[in-house]
């Protein structure tokens, strides 16, 4: 075999790695990778315009866990209000839409890097269990929004088997 080919072979195997890695981790983060669409308003003409252009994916992570007796779900959302959220079940599915806003802070300047998403998003997160989702709470503080959704045993129901 010739160095070109040991070289060829060994950048296939590398690009190979690189793309399975790639692919590992795209799917393990997909559900946390939210879209965001910018928030839009009049202008002076009255045509639709972005308010503020960011990045349009964001990163909102979430865990979700069962004690028993409910299924709990943290989503760490930073820099909402509690008013920002909507939050609902539907099915087997948590569904949370919200808005983060653009806040105009700076004087003067421009930015060199704006890696914050702003925007309308919308997250859904598959439950692992039947919940009562009318009896649902809720909290925002502190950049995380804690739901507790107690479990419930309709949509299931045991069949009596009998014998002939």
């Amino acid at each position: 075999m010739s160095t070109l080919e040991e070289i060829r072979g060994g950048l296939n195997r590398f690009l190979g790695s690189v793309a399975e890695g790639w692919h590992h981790l795209a799917n393990r983060a997909s559900g946390a990778l939210t879209r965001f669409k910018p928030s839009k308003k009049k202008d002076k003409d009255g045509l639709l315009v972005p308010v503020h252009k960011g990045v349009g994916w964001g990163l909102l992570a979430a865990e979700l866990y069962d004690d028993g007796d409910s299924v709990i779900v943290r989503l760490e959302a930073p820099g909402m209000e509690r008013k920002d959220f909507d939050v609902s079940v539907v099915d087997d599915m948590l569904l949370i839409y919200g808005e983060k806003r653009y806040q105009e802070q700076r004087k003067q300047g421009g930015y060199h890097i704006s890696e914050c998403a702003y925007g309308v998003f919308e997250r859904a997160i598959p439950l692992p269990d039947n919940v009562d989702g009318r009896r649902a709470k809720a909290k925002y503080s502190r950049g995380v929004l804690h739901i507790e959704l107690p479990k419930t045993t309709s949509g299931r129901h045991q069949v009596d088997i009998k014998s002939d």
